[in-house]
């Protein structure tokens, strides 16, 4: 998927969901629960030394979803990208600027959106080809820098992550700033309904937010 593709995409879709376990099967209970709650964009997040095996195992599960798009983020490098993306990967996301990472994205026409936290570094990513950013960790830049960016940098779109709240105050806060999506992790997923097998109930509150992401929206 070119990021293009992707950025149409979060039009729709506002949030996604930004996931890791290294249970393949908790993985899978995880997607199947955010797909049943209303996501159709999901990152899975590289971490521990299994990531890429994981992965690997999880990604022929969703493939019958022809609607859903599943991306890697916590990727410093290339090669570590070149090896999601042979495995299915369809958009790759980084804590940081990674130009050696841009420069490969841009080339393959893959989604790439870095994380930044200056405008220098919003800049720096959009001479590299870069059309999207990620605003990290959000919950400690804010949203009034999202608001900033915007301001001087309109043609970037932005997603957020880290530390933000599903709720409508939560939200509106980002949206109101003029991100494209959010990117929620710990905030969205409750640890103790996964560690109990409640897939349903984390379906439901999944629900709940992408719901209220889109009556935002309309």
């Amino acid at each position: 998927m070119d990021i293009t593709q992707f950025i149409q995409l979060t039009k729709s879709h506002k949030i996604v969901p930004v996931f890791f376990h290294q249970d393949a099967a908790v993985v899978i209970n995880t997607i199947e629960a955010s797909y049943k709650g209303g996501v159709r964009i999901f990152e899975f997040v590289n971490r521990g030394l299994n990531g890429l095996e994981t992965f690997k195992t999880i990604i022929p599960y969703f493939n019958k979803y022809e609607d859903l798009v599943v991306g890697v983020g916590t990727i410093y490098d290339s090669k570590t990208a070149a090896q999601f993306v042979e495995a299915g990967a369809q958009f790759i996301v980084s804590p940081g600027l990674v130009p050696e990472l841009a420069n490969y994205c841009v080339q393959n026409n893959i989604a790439y959106i870095p994380g930044i936290a200056t405008i220098t570094e919003a800049t720096t990513a959009m001479h590299l080809g870069c059309e999207m950013i990620k605003i990290f960790p959000a919950n400690v830049i804010g949203s009034a820098f999202a608001k900033a960016v915007k301001s001087v940098l309109p043609q970037l779109a932005i997603m957020p992550t880290g530390g933000i709240n599903p709720t409508e105050n939560g939200l509106s806060e980002w949206f109101n700033a003029g991100v494209n999506c959010v990117g929620m992790g710990s905030q969205l997923f409750d640890k103790l309904k996964i560690n109990n097998g409640d897939f349903k109930g984390l379906e439901l509150d999944i629900e709940k937010a992408v719901e209220t992401a889109l009556k935002l929206q309309s």
